[in-house]
């Protein structure tokens, strides 16, 4: 386990500004704080669109072994959904439905889901080409509402691994107090699996770009040498932030911020690089904040 610095820096670290036009908002909020809540943004919105893919990848399994039989039961919740899932195919329509439904379903890693996840496929499952659209229907995990639509296509794979061009376009995530953050990605997505075709963990590494709950534009860039790793064991255990991997942020008004998510250990410790200064921090995967303030360059 990494060791964790301190978060809560002392009186004489902060600063405080006066009123000007350089303050978009008034409360007491350092730059690591700042920071801290940059980097738990960029976690939560991908964790979210994992969720997602893992959600589709377990429904069309599923419906799949039961030679197209309505599912609700345990199998499927089994896997962390819950067995107040229904699962249905619109053969007409060529899509494949999860409804969790208007007052949610509690799965069984705690996590309260509502509404649809609507799966459309075409061209043949793991052939180069195949691709499988998702769009979600008044859908949130606890309290965050989550919009979008995600296209993933396949590329290549063993079946131990399959590779993935992953994009987002129209994401969008609206919060409790009814901040909005909004994403438009292209990252590739490779996915690994035990014997038993159990995934074990994602690799991702491509670019973000959207408007945070700020209302700051961002763009964000995960190299191909040094990609963000998910782990499911971590996910089962309730640690959803990746273990490693580098992210690079660049926010309106502001200097860059480097993320390195660590070594491989299952917490929500990353370290932030931000004008050559380093620190180890705790980052908020569900995203539960007080107001902030920035300060924007001049």
């Amino acid at each position: 386990m990494k060791k964790l610095l301190g978060i809560f820096i002392s009186t004489a670290a902060f600063t405080f500004y006066s009123c000007s036009d350089d303050i978009e908002s008034v409360d007491e909020s350092s730059a690591t704080e700042i920071a801290i809540e940059d980097a738990s943004l960029e976690t939560t919105s991908s964790e979210l669109m994992e969720e997602i893919d893992e959600a589709a990848d377990y429904a069309t399994n599923f419906f799949e072994s039961t030679g197209g039989k309505i599912l609700n039961m345990l199998g499927f919740g089994g896997k962390r959904f819950g067995d107040c899932v229904t699962i249905t195919e619109d053969e007409a329509a060529g899509t494949m439905t999860i409804d969790f439904g208007e007052e949610g379903c509690e799965g069984r890693d705690g996590r309260i889901r509502k509404g649809k996840i609507i799966i459309t496929h075409e061209g043949e499952r793991d052939v180069p080409g195949f691709k499988r659209t998702i769009t979600l229907e008044d859908f949130s995990v606890d309290t965050i509402a989550v919009e979008g639509t995600r296209v993933l296509t396949y590329v290549s794979g063993t079946d131990t691994e399959k590779e993935y061009n992953a994009t987002l376009t129209g994401g969008k995530l609206t919060f409790p107090d009814g901040t909005i953050a909004t994403r438009e990605s292209t990252r590739t997505r490779i996915a690994s699996f035990d014997e038993e075709g159990e995934k074990t963990q994602v690799e991702r590494f491509g670019t973000a770009t959207g408007i945070n709950r700020e209302g700051l534009t961002y763009a964000n860039d995960v190299d191909e040498t040094t990609p963000i790793l998910t782990l499911s064991a971590c996910r089962e255990e309730g640690t959803y932030a990746p273990v490693s991997g580098i992210l690079t942020i660049n926010i309106e008004g502001e200097s860059e911020k480097v993320i390195d998510y660590g070594d491989g250990a299952c917490d929500n410790l990353v370290t932030i690089t931000q004008d050559g200064v380093s620190e180890e921090v705790e980052i908020d995967p569900k995203q539960r904040r007080k107001k902030r303030f920035r300060r924007r360059k001049s």
